[in-house]
């Protein structure tokens, strides 16, 4: 932006709109166009073997959230003394660390065997690899 100094007598200046149909004519000098890229697909076909599996993570995590419920609510049967050394709240709390671990242990066992059996389940497949360059 120009600033007119009144002292030194400068003229004011308006700015220079360019002149669209001028514009419009003239090619940009950055425009160059690259050449039109075409895809090479190549498409491979392979015998492929399917083979299931377990997920034991979330298998073995259930039985022992299902152990710590079943414990928890099996400690509500049991009738605490009046004069008892322990509150129900430590009755429920260590009997759901067992149930915990018990379930820990029969989602381990059940994952292994589902696991075994999924496993004989086997089949072949084709499969088709695509390539794009």
């Amino acid at each position: 932006m120009n600033t007119p100094d009144p002292v030194a007598g400068e003229p004011l200046e308006e700015p220079v709109q360019p002149d669209p149909a001028l514009a419009a004519d003239a090619p940009a000098p950055d425009a160059a166009e690259p050449a039109p890229h075409v895809p090479v697909v190549s498409k491979v076909e392979r015998e492929v073997t399917l083979v299931r599996g377990v997920r034991y993570g979330r298998i073995i995590i259930s039985f022992g959230i299902a152990g710590v419920i079943v414990a928890m609510m099996a400690s509500l049967m049991i009738p605490v003394a009046a004069d008892a050394n322990y509150t129900i709240g430590q009755i429920i709390g260590f009997m759901a660390l067992i149930g915990g671990v018990i379930g820990l242990a029969v989602g381990g066992i059940v994952s292994v065997i589902l696991g075994a059996v999924a496993k004989r389940r086997t089949g072949t497949g084709v499969a088709i690899q695509t390539d794009v360059r």
